[in-house]
C-alpha cells in the first residue's frame, strides 16, 4: 500500500476521532464547568444566582369556610388544588361542616353530626401533607358536637413549633364561654403558658375562627354608647401576653376577606373555600381561596389564590368530582 495513502487514513481517523472527543465534551461538560466559563468576566443572560433555597424558610397554605351551607365541590376541589401545590402542610379557621339546623339551632342528632365529620374527614384523607383542624362555630356549638370533637380529634385548642415559628391553634367560642364569641380563663391560661415556654421563637402564627379583635371593637364601642362596663372576648388578654413578639393573625367566619394592621402586626379574615358566598370578587371580599404563606427572615410573606385559577396540567379549572355532592 502506498505510505501516502496510509499516513492519510491514520490521519483521517485522528481528525475524527478528535472531532468526536470535542463533541462529547461540550455535550457532557458539567453545566457549572459551562457557567464558570461564562461567568469570568464576561456577560451572563442570567441576573444573579443568588437562589432562594434558604432551610429556614418555608411555605404551607390555609383553608377557610367550607361552611356555612357548603356549595357542592368546592372544598373537595380545594383539596385537589392543594395536591397540585404541595405546601409542606395545611393549616385551616375552622367551620368545615354546616352544623346548625332550621332556624340555626345547633345540631345535636349524633349520627347526622358524625356523618357531616366523617364526610369532611374522607377529603382531608386525600391530602399527602399534614392538615391542621381549627374549630369553627359550626364545628362545635354544643356539648354533642363538642363531644364528637374530643372523641374523634382530641383538644380543641392546641400548639406546635416547626422551625422554629409556633403555630397556635386556639378555640375562638369554647365551653366556658358558653359556645360564643370568646375564650375562657383555661385556655386563656393555656395561651399564656405555651407562650412563655416558647419565648424564643422568631414568630407566632394564630389561628381562629371568629375575628375575636372585631368583636372586642364592637362590644368596646357599645359600652361607651350605653355607658356600661362589658366583658371581652378574652382574646385580649393573649394580645397582651404578645406585646413586643413578633406574630401575625388569620381568622374566617365572616365569609368577606380583609386585613387589620395592630400595633404593627398583620390580622387577616379569609374569604371562604366553599362556604356560602354572593362571590362579588376580590373588590367585595367574596370569593373562593388558599392562601399561601412563604415564611422568611422578616416574618411570612403572605398571598391568596383564588382557586379558579389553580390549573392542573392540562389547564382544566375543574377537577375530577368537583360536582359531587360532598355535604
Amino acid at each position: 500500500m502506498n505510505t501516502d495513502n496510509r499516513h492519510h487514513g491514520h490521519t483521517l481517523r485522528f481528525v475524527c476521532l478528535f472531532a468526536a472527543i470535542a463533541t462529547l465534551l461540550i455535550y457532557v461538560l458539567p453545566a457549572t464547568a459551562q457557567q464558570e466559563a461564562t461567568t469570568a468576566g464576561s456577560p451572563t443572560p442570567w441576573t444573579h444566582q443568588n437562589y432562594l433555597d434558604d432551610a429556614d424558610e418555608f411555605q404551607f397554605a390555609i383553608v377557610s369556610d367550607r361552611a356555612a351551607r357548603p356549595r357542592e365541590g368546592v372544598f373537595k376541589a380545594a383539596m385537589a388544588k392543594l395536591q397540585l401545590l404541595r405546601p409542606g402542610f395545611v393549616l385551616s379557621v375552622g367551620d368545615f361542616i354546616h352544623g346548625y339546623g332550621e332556624g340555626m339551632v345547633p345540631l345535636t342528632d349524633e349520627e347526622i353530626v358524625r356523618e357531616k365529620r366523617q364526610k369532611v374527614d374522607e377529603m382531608l384523607g386525600t391530602l399527602s401533607m399534614p392538615f391542621f383542624r381549627v374549630v369553627g362555630n359550626h364545628d362545635i356549638n354544643n356539648e354533642v358536637s363538642a363531644g364528637i370533637w374530643k372523641e374523634l380529634y382530641g383538644p380543641d385548642y392546641y400548639s406546635f413549633v416547626y422551625k422554629d415559628v409556633l403555630f397556635m391553634c386556639l378555640n375562638s367560642q369554647d365551653a366556658q364561654s358558653k359556645f360564643r364569641s370568646g375564650m375562657g380563663t383555661d385556655q386563656i391560661a393555656w395561651a399564656k403558658d405555651t407562650l412563655a415556654k416558647n419565648s424564643d421563637v422568631r414568630w407566632v402564627c394564630l389561628f381562629f375562627h371568629q375575628p375575636l379583635w372585631l368583636e372586642d371593637e364592637k362590644r368596646l364601642e357599645r359600652a361607651k354608647t350605653e355607658n356600661g362596663a362589658t366583658r371581652l372576648t378574652g382574646f385580649n388578654e393573649i394580645e397582651k401576653l404578645l406585646e413586643g413578639r413578633n406574630y401575625t393573625v388569620f381568622a374566617g367566619h365572616h365569609h368577606r376577606y380583609g386585613k387589620w394592621v395592630k400595633n404593627g402586626n398583620k390580622y387577616f379574615r379569609l374569604a371562604t373555600t366553599g362556604g356560602a358566598s354572593a362571590l362579588g370578587g376580590p373588590e367585595a371580599g367574596q370569593f373562593d381561596h388558599i392562601m399561601w404563606i412563604t415564611m422568611t427572615s422578616k416574618g411570612p410573606v403572605v398571598c391568596s389564590i383564588q382557586l379558579e385559577g389553580i390549573l392542573d396540567e392540562d389547564a382544566k379549572v375543574n377537577m375530577p368530582g368537583d360536582v359531587a355532592a360532598d355535604e
